[in-house]
């Protein structure tokens, strides 16, 4: 099966040049979590997401009537052709971290875009969990789960002058969590016979 079988064809997209407050106003009233953004004549050069605006804009106090799209979006884009097939999508998701994927033809012009969502409706099973754990197991670094709930801690002021206020997972902390320890394996290739579907 091919990305083109199951995509969205039906996908807004903005331009860079659009101002983030229409942005955010046009993904609120349209329930969109990304968008695609494209010069005018539909070539693909980026896309911003809900978290995009949560941390590159209002998490560092930029006014969002000023602030345009092409500023604060993830580029280069993540892409595949129309023609991939949905299993190297799903490879694909997995190695950048991403639940969605533009399609792009040949030129970079936007053909749809094919989701997590889609994977787990046409793939596999098997193919659709382990591409879902490889996903998620990327978005959720190793911490130890120990601890309690307590009040956000305040960021850095060197958080908003480009430096992180998170060290990278330790690589050597020991691992607590099965289900993390499964999906870091299926991460890295590991044996997927215990995880299919019976």
């Amino acid at each position: 099966m091919r990305c083109e079988e199951i995509m969205s064809q039906d996908v807004q997209w903005i331009r860079p040049d659009e101002t983030v407050a229409r942005t955010a106003k046009l993904m609120a009233f349209h329930n969109l979590g990304l968008l695609p953004v494209c010069n005018a004549d539909g070539k693909a050069i980026g896309v911003i997401t809900d978290r995009d605006i949560a941390l590159r804009v209002v998490g560092k106090d930029r006014p969002t009537a000023k602030t345009k799209v092409g500023d604060v979006m993830t580029a280069p884009v993540q892409f595949v052709p129309p023609d991939c097939p949905v299993d190297r999508a799903g490879e694909m998701m997995v190695s950048a971290g991403v639940s969605r994927l533009l399609v792009l033809d040949d030129k970079g012009h936007l053909k749809g875009l094919v989701s997590l969502a889609d994977l787990l409706v046409h793939e596999s099973a098997g193919h659709a969990l382990d591409t879902a754990r490889g996903i998620y197991a990327r978005e959720t670094p190793d911490q130890p789960t120990v601890g309690h709930p307590h009040p956000a801690s305040e960021p850095t002021p060197e958080y908003f002058h480009g430096a992180h206020d998170r060290a990278p997972a330790d690589e050597s902390a020991p691992e607590l969590e099965p289900a993390r320890l499964e999906a870091k394996d299926v991460n890295r290739g590991g044996d997927r016979s215990s995880k299919e579907f019976p």
